[in-house]
C-alpha cells in the first residue's frame, strides 16, 4: 500500500495576494514534482482556494480538494480521486495563538479514503500550528500534539495508514514534534514543517525537501509503503 504525501505551506498571503500567485509557481512545483510518480494526497497551509491551486497544477481532473477556511483558518487538502473514495471527514479545532501573536485558533483537517482496488485506508490530518513558533499556542505543545493524536484515537480504525502533514509553526526539538514521536515516526521536516507517520524506516521509499515556489516555506513530500 504505497502513498506519496506532499505537505506545503504557501504564504498565501504573499504569493497570491501579493504577488498574484507569481505565475502560477506553486502550482508549477507541484506539477514538476509529480511527473515520475503523482501524489496520492497533498496538504496545504496558508491555503485559502485548493481549487486554485489544482488548476495551477494543471491537475484538477485527477484530485479532489477539500478547503476549510474559518476565520484565520485557512487549510487545504487533496487526494487522488482515481484512486481514493472519501470514507469520511471533519474539521477541528485544536489550538490557539498566545496573545503576543494572536491570530486566532489552529485546526486540524481530516480525512479517511478507501484505495478503490485495495480496500485498504488512509487516514490523513492536515495542520497549521499555533504561534509563536515552538511556543505550541496558549496551551503549550505537549497539548497541541495531544489534540492532534486524539483525532486519530477517536476517528481512525484498526488497520488504517496513518498521516500527518503539516506546518506545525514548532521546529523538530519543540515540545509539540516531541509529543508527536512519541506515538507517530516523524518521516520527513524542514524548519517548521513535517510529514509523520504509523510507519518508518524501511517503509519510507522516498522523502525530499522541495523548491519553495514562490512561498516562504519549502514543499515536503514522503513516499511510504504501508
Amino acid at each position: 500500500f504505497r502513498l506519496k504525501v506532499l505537505s506545503y505551506n504557501l504564504f498565501w498571503w504573499n504569493l497570491f495576494g501579493v504577488r498574484g500567485g507569481n505565475g502560477g509557481s506553486a502550482g508549477a512545483l507541484i506539477a514538476q514534482s509529480s511527473q515520475t510518480e503523482a501524489y496520492d494526497l497533498m496538504g496545504f497551509q496558508e491555503c485559502q482556494d485548493v481549487g486554485l491551486v489544482l488548476r495551477d497544477a494543471g491537475l484538477s481532473d485527477d484530485y479532489t480538494g477539500l478547503q476549510w477556511s474559518d476565520g484565520d483558518i485557512a487549510v487545504g487538502l487533496a487526494f487522488h480521486k482515481g484512486r481514493f473514495e472519501r470514507l469520511e471527514g471533519s474539521t477541528e479545532k485544536v489550538a490557539e495563538d498566545r496573545p503576543e501573536q494572536w491570530y486566532g485558533k489552529r485546526g486540524a483537517q481530516w480525512v479517511r479514503l478507501q484505495d478503490k482496488k485495495s480496500k485498504r485506508v488512509v487516514f490523513i490530518v492536515n495542520h497549521h500550528g499555533p504561534l509563536p513558533v515552538d511556543s505550541g499556542g496558549v496551551c503549550g505543545g505537549d497539548a497541541t500534539a495531544y489534540n492532534l493524536l486524539r483525532i486519530f484515537g477517536q476517528h481512525a480504525q484498526a488497520g488504517d495508514a496513518l498521516v500527518l502533514v503539516g506546518d506545525l509553526n514548532a521546529g523538530a526539538g519543540s515540545r509539540t514534534q516531541r509529543a508527536l514521536g512519541e506515538r507517530m515516526h516523524r518521516v520527513n521536516s524542514n524548519w517548521v514543517d513535517a510529514i509523520y507517520s504509523s510507519c518508518a524506516g524501511a517503509a519510507v521509499k522516498e522523502e525530499a525537501v522541495l523548491a519553495n515556489g514562490g512561498s516562504e516555506h519549502n514543499a515536503l513530500f514522503a513516499t511510504l509503503e504501508f
